[in-house]
């Protein structure tokens, strides 16, 4: 069951691989307690008291209040897919309450520190880094980019983001004017870049381990510091959610408050 709902996930809703491995390591954390703990251990048989008696277990163990809402969320899916199978089966999840979890601080890194590590880097780490760092675009966005995505006229680049939800976002003309030498020997069908996610945040984290000692130097704080760079030149909420694809304002709201001093108009200039 748990297989066929990660190849759901897969082909019908559009989910990337980070995520169905962290519902389905959720799944069978979750399946593996029943067994041991539940009074009948089938998912048809599952209630609100198991869930309860889950998740305090789970607590006790140490674990923080976001991994406990995930794992909420992942079983609360699992059941409403289960539910649009046409099982007649109720979902213990429906009326759960997620566990309060402290507000964090988004990871950055210095817009000149990314900067410096573009301008140094070379070949496919230099265009990750220039198209990450100029759209805000998530690693597994950037790595499904196709060719003809990439639209040469109005430097706007077309991404299928998370759930198969598109939208547009615009680069930078040195990056453009590169992805167009580059296309001229590439077929419009193809991928830009053919190299796994690991091995590209492994490209990206020895850019910038030279540049910068911030706490996190990953794709997602590049994409922490395009958005906290957008609020400081006053692009409002809504705006910011838009461009990074969140599906509420609520969650781009972290960049506004982050943001308390000016900046370079153009998000992270690399030019």
């Amino acid at each position: 069951m748990i297989q066929e709902f990660c190849n759901y996930l897969r082909s019908i809703r559009g989910y990337s691989e980070n995520t169905i491995r962290a519902y389905r390591n959720d799944l069978q954390t979750f399946a593996a307690w029943a067994r041991e703990n539940a009074a009948i251990c089938k998912w048809s048989e599952i209630n609100r008291d198991d869930i309860d008696a889950f998740l305090t277990y789970q607590q006790s163990q140490g674990l923080k209040p976001s991994t406990t809402n995930r794992q909420i969320a992942a079983i609360s899916s699992l059941y409403r897919y289960l539910q649009r199978q046409g099982f007649a089966i109720i979902n213990p999840c429906q009326y759960e309450s997620r566990r309060k979890q402290a507000q964090t601080t988004p990871a950055t890194i210095p817009a000149a520190h990314i900067k410096k590590a573009y301008e140094r880097a070379q070949g496919a780490t230099k265009l990750m880094l220039g198209l990450l760092a100029t759209t805000g675009i998530r690693i597994q966005e950037m790595l499904d980019l196709k060719w003809n995505d990439i639209n040469f006229e109005d430097s706007s680049i077309h991404i299928t983001g998370k759930g198969s939800k598109d939208r547009v976002v615009n680069t930078q003309d040195n990056i453009l004017a590169t992805l167009k030498e580059v296309a001229k020997w590439a077929r419009p069908d193809r991928n830009i870049f053919y190299i796994s996610q690991r091995e590209a945040r492994y490209r990206i984290y020895e850019a910038l381990r030279p540049y910068s000692n911030s706490r996190q130097l990953s794709p997602h704080a590049i994409r922490h510091t395009f958005a906290t760079e957008l609020a400081k030149q006053g692009v409002n909420c809504a705006s910011i959610a838009k461009i990074l694809g969140h599906n509420h304002i609520e969650t781009s709201q972290k960049y506004i408050d982050l943001a308390q001093v000016p900046a370079t108009k153009g998000g992270i200039c690399l030019t």
